[in-house]
């Protein structure tokens, strides 16, 4: 197997954008391989951060393979060559699945590509472009992936701090027959405040009040007017009652809730938490003598985060150990594969010789290091065959 890859190690997104393909065009792509002679099968992956095309073929298919691609893309080939990452046999192998199981991501472990290489591998087949071998390994990496998802907390633990906050909304517990989630987001235009916001939204049940000051989010102008209220700066205490869970992520000086301003305005008894991820601080720390109020500051997500790195590093251990153990399985597959064809012909090459005189013709014909595989082979054959 051959793979080609432009990604976030090596090109700008101005240049990712470039190669990447829509489904008719990974179609038409696809089409155009199998009319190569060269190339015997192939898989179009497009994300945001990469764009790879995996082939199988002749010792000419990588070649022929960047040609078409320079070809299809309309862009002169030695300019596709700087943004280029090459890998083949063994390499393109273990690439795919580092790849497939998040180990290759921006985020490690990340397991949204997950679903991008299925869909990848899917509409190959849809089109006849996976051969065999393509198959045997796709299948494995995907299966592996989806082992280390399982088996492991490498893309269930969170490290980014606006991840982390969200997670506080999902899993704060409201009280009542209500179960809607009113979160009000002070800062939703600034790059922190934003991510959060995007993330709260991905969930149902819970409706997003966002302070603006001088301009709106221009994000959430396509969001659900239903799910999303805009409101001034200024008016913020008007809507904090009614709040079950307020976030502050300014960059500003001075403290958006204080709790001389904000007690008056919490009549009715209920929880709540306030969040602070501002630097410095957003919230006026007496808050937390205010019944029933929870304030979790900048702190504590960076201590929630540093705990999680040690937490991902640990799992990443069991993670690659998973990987390594489906990898060896999937090159011993397709190795193995022709060697099922020959199995007749191989057996009538051996026929009437002695296995002595075998061992001594292999001693002769192979180096010291291919020898002592062998001979462990042997060994290990050995022994299986006598626990039969």
């Amino acid at each position: 197997m051959y793979c080609i890859s432009v990604s976030h190690k090596k090109a700008p997104v101005n240049i990712r954008e470039q190669f990447a393909m829509g489904d008719e065009e990974k179609k038409e792509f696809i089409r155009r391989l199998k009319e190569n002679q060269e190339i015997s099968g192939c898989v179009v992956l497009c994300t945001c951060n990469r764009s790879e095309i995996y082939i199988t073929g002749t010792k000419e298919a990588i070649w022929e393979l960047q040609r078409e691609v320079a070809e299809f893309k309309e862009l002169p080939l030695k300019e596709l060559l700087k943004y280029l990452n090459l890998y083949s046999g063994d390499r393109a192998i273990r690439h795919l699945f580092q790849v497939c199981c998040g180990f290759d991501s921006m985020v490690l472990g990340e397991d949204e590509i997950l679903g991008q290489v299925r869909d990848a591998y899917q509409l190959s087949l849809e089109n006849h472009g996976a051969d065999y071998e393509l198959n045997v390994l796709f299948q494995r990496a995907l299966a592996a992936a989806k082992r280390i998802k399982t088996d492991t907390r490498i893309s269930s633990t969170p490290l980014s701090i606006a991840t982390l906050v969200a997670n506080e909304v999902f899993h704060f517990k409201k009280e009542g027959a209500d179960q809607e989630k009113r979160v009000m987001v002070i800062g939703m235009s600034g790059k922190m405040g934003s991510t959060i916001t995007k993330n709260i939204l991905s969930k149902p049940g819970i409706q997003v009040t966002g302070t603006y000051r001088a301009h709106k989010p221009q994000f959430l102008m396509e969001s659900s007017s239903d799910q999303v209220r805009l409101v001034s700066y200024k008016d913020r205490y008007q809507y904090m009652d009614e709040m079950d869970i307020v976030i502050s992520a300014t960059s500003g000086p001075h403290y958006t809730v204080t709790a001389s301003e904000l007690a008056p305005t919490l009549r009715t008894g209920k929880k709540r938490l306030f969040i602070d991820v501002a630097v410095p601080i957003d919230m006026d720390p007496a808050i937390r003598g205010l019944e029933g109020l929870t304030l979790y500051d900048i702190d504590y997500f960076e201590t929630l985060s540093k705990n999680n790195t040690e937490i991902k590093l640990k799992e990443l251990d069991r993670a690659r150990s998973i990987m390594e153990e489906d990898l060896d399985g999937a090159i011993r597959e397709v190795l193995f594969h022709p060697y099922i064809r020959r199995m007749d012909e191989i057996r009538q090459a051996f026929a009437g010789k002695r296995l002595d005189t075998v061992l001594f013709q292999i001693r002769d014909h192979v180096s010291s290091e291919e020898l002592k595989v062998i001979l462990k082979t042997l060994d290990g054959l050995e022994v299986w065959l006598r626990e039969e």
